[in-house]
């Protein structure tokens, strides 16, 4: 083996000692110093034999080590969505020569904490898979490359103007909007018959969810639903219902009014009557879906991409499942969790990271993968697609067109606020002190409130 050139090592030599071959030639002529020195044809030729197959095995020709290396995470895709994302990336790395794109899945629960050690480690991925909350507390810290900055307007404008402030802190954007998940509510007909419920008519309203739940309950022996009330979630069922959090300038917390008080007191009354579990408080999303596949549960609250987990778990309930519209609160508005993409600040690749994460989020990539799965596109183009309006008989269809009818009601709720993860913190801490009964509801929020507006 002898180690390869690039091409100008090898043409610079060429010129540098002056051999000029002739074809067919038995020798070659050059000039050193004052002397003419012949040098035999087959010398030549040899030479220039190895140059060519170092130009053929050089980077430069396509076929060697790629010159950028971009590290891709996302959340909880793998592996229902191998297929899809693989072929993604393959589909890139076809259309930028040099670029190689290393696939790293994280589960929801852990991808804040491996990101920050990421950063704080000096190996960041360099394009991240986020939601908004996690979005702006990186934001926050400065962590992330400004999008108003790094995007062209013209591919700006492609995205719908709400859902590219969903990664906004203090009016800049630091991720660009990759896919919407409506809520839906997934009910197990079985348990319904067995409380004497019509499946045929599911909760309309917010009111009447809770009134199936403790039916359920009471009749069925099985809890009826586990609220979406934990932690800064309660935040969003605050806001559905009217309540506002902060004041109109957004430098007050507002939300310990008695309309606020009584809300929370509601949840707090239903969970010390045993009508939902206390592991809803700590395991959210995930500890629902494994009661609702397991038929421990009546309702499942939850984004549609969910129901493919149900499938593979329990086939048996999955077929036992029908999907309706999520029950909207007094307010008519829905909260639309929006999926988002960011790059760090920190990548060694920004310029390519930004151009990958434009590809992930551009209108062909997002429609085919809501075809993947039941979630909506961020861009305009895609989510005019006549594919959203089609119908169908399994419950990922069903949720496809009752999501589809629910985008005029909703938008992303999330709170944005500086210094977001602790007054999130203060915010969990008040509301768990109020379900555990270490304080009254009215308490908790005074003091969440008090501790909100030190802090803003």
């Amino acid at each position: 083996m002898f180690s390869t050139r690039s091409r100008s090592d090898c043409v610079h030599r060429e010129r540098a000692s002056g051999r000029i071959p002739f074809a067919g030639a038995r020798s070659s002529v050059a000039m050193m110093g004052r002397r003419l020195v012949f040098i035999p044809s087959s010398l030549v030729l040899a030479l220039g034999l190895i140059c060519a197959l170092a130009l053929a095995l050089s980077p430069s020709a396509g076929g060697g080590a790629p010159s950028v290396t971009l590290e891709f995470w996302t959340i909880s895709l793998q592996p229902f969505f191998n297929d899809y994302v693989n072929g993604l990336i393959a589909a890139y790395e076809r259309a930028t020569p040099g670029v190689k794109v290393r696939w790293v899945d994280v589960q929801f629960a852990a991808v804040e904490q491996k990101l920050l050690a990421a950063l704080a480690g000096g190996v960041p991925p360099d394009v991240v898979n986020l939601n908004t909350e996690t979005t702006a507390r990186l934001a926050e810290r400065n962590a992330l490359v400004d999008m108003d900055e790094a995007v062209p307007a013209q591919a700006r404008a492609r995205y719908f103007e709400g859902l590219w402030r969903a990664g906004a802190v203090r009016g800049r954007t630091y991720a660009l909007p990759w896919y919407v998940v409506p809520n839906v509510i997934a009910y197990n007909t079985a348990i319904y018959r067995r409380a004497g419920l019509n499946p045929t008519e599911p909760p309309q309203t917010e009111e009447e969810m809770i009134q199936h739940a403790r039916t359920i309950k009471d009749r069925a022996r099985v809890y009826g639903f586990m609220p979406n009330v934990d932690g800064v979630r309660l935040l969003h069922r605050f806001q559905e219902n009217g309540l506002p959090i902060l004041s109109p300038d957004g430098k007050r917390a507002v939300f310990n009014s008695s309309e606020h008080v009584r809300y929370l007191g509601r949840y707090v009354d239903l969970l010390k009557d045993d009508y939902f579990p206390e592991d809803t408080l700590r395991r959210g999303y995930l500890g629902a879906t494994e009661r609702y596949s397991g038929g421990q549960l009546g309702m499942l609250i939850t984004g549609p991409q969910f129901l493919l987990r149900v499938k593979k778990d329990n086939p048996e309930v999955y077929a036992q499942t029908f999907v309706a519209a999520y029950p909207r609160g007094k307010g008519n508005t829905l909260h639309l969790a929006t999926m988002t993409v960011a790059v760090p600040r920190s990548s060694r690749n920004a310029t390519s990271a930004v151009d990958f994460a434009l590809f992930v989020t551009n209108d062909e990539n997002q429609l085919e993968f809501s075809k993947q799965v039941v979630v909506f596109p961020s861009t305009r183009q895609a989510a005019a697609d006549p594919f959203f309006r089609r119908g169908g008989a399994g419950p990922e269809d069903v949720a496809r067109k009752v999501a589809a009818a629910d985008l005029p009601y909703a938008r992303d709720l999330s709170v944005i606020v500086p210094n977001a993860g602790d007054l999130f913190r203060v915010f969990r801490e008040a509301v768990e002190s109020a379900f555990y009964g270490k304080r009254t509801p009215k308490d908790a929020l005074d003091w969440a409130v008090r501790q909100w507006n030190a802090r803003l």
